[in-house]
């Protein structure tokens, strides 16, 4: 058994999987979805000059990253299995940035006939006046938790980014950085802007330019945890 700050990862057979702290039906989700975004809270606005965004209210930034924590959960176990370890060259190549209980850890998919469907809690947060969400379908890779879903062709750098989020679960733990990401994500009114997602472009942009410079990738997201840069 692994925990990842106080969230259990079992597995059926000792393979890692996690738990999510409920099981959600489509009728529950359903049911959920307009607590998400209350309309009778106060708001920032979200940058689109006709709807507020609801979610400036504390209640419901804690709501949204409970459904988030949720998602990310649900959609790790669903794609786990799926999934294959780092091994051989590859993992040496990376070696020199993460730790090797991450590496172990981490299973990649690549999808062939389908893409990464968009959350199940899109069409409310439009409603409710949140834009800019990211098109998941369109991206190149979509990390959950410590594991890497490509809806493209594998790529080194891509991969190296989710590794990043992986790693930034492991220090912070699951229900923290969905926290980040979802603060984040509403203070900066940008999927790129937000510190999480900005910190793993600057790391990979980094590694890009010069594969053959080390560095600690942990050390990097500690750094920045400490220093309140998230």
């Amino acid at each position: 058994m692994l925990s990842w700050k106080g969230t259990q990862v079992q597995s059926k057979d000792d393979s890692q999987s996690y738990r999510a702290p409920e099981q959600i039906s489509k009728q529950q989700r359903a049911a959920e979805l307009p607590r998400l975004h209350d309309p009778r809270v106060g708001a920032a606005s979200c940058g689109n000059g006709e709807h507020s965004c609801d979610l400036s209210a504390e209640g419901q930034l804690q709501e949204a990253v409970k459904r988030f924590t949720l998602y990310l959960l649900a959609e790790r176990n669903n794609y786990y299995e799926q999934g294959r370890p780092l091994h051989g060259e590859l993992r040496g190549q990376l070696a020199s940035y993460f730790d090797d209980r991450l590496l172990d850890n981490v299973r990649v998919v690549e999808l062939v006939t389908q893409r990464v469907a968009n959350p199940w809690f899109y069409p409310i947060a439009r409603e409710k006046g949140l834009q800019h969400l990211p098109d998941l379908p369109h991206k190149a890779a979509v990390t959950f938790l410590d594991v890497i879903v490509f809806n493209e062709k594998f790529a080194m750098r891509d991969l190296f980014h989710g590794l990043v989020h992986a790693t930034q679960v492991d220090v912070m733990g699951v229900e923290e950085f969905a926290r980040l990401f979802v603060r984040g994500f509403v203070r900066a009114r940008s999927y790129f802007l937000l510190p999480l997602k900005a910190h793993a472009f600057s790391l990979d942009a980094r590694f890009a330019a010069d594969p053959k410079e080390a560095f600690s990738v942990r050390a990097e997201v500690q750094r920045w945890w400490k220093e309140d840069r998230y």
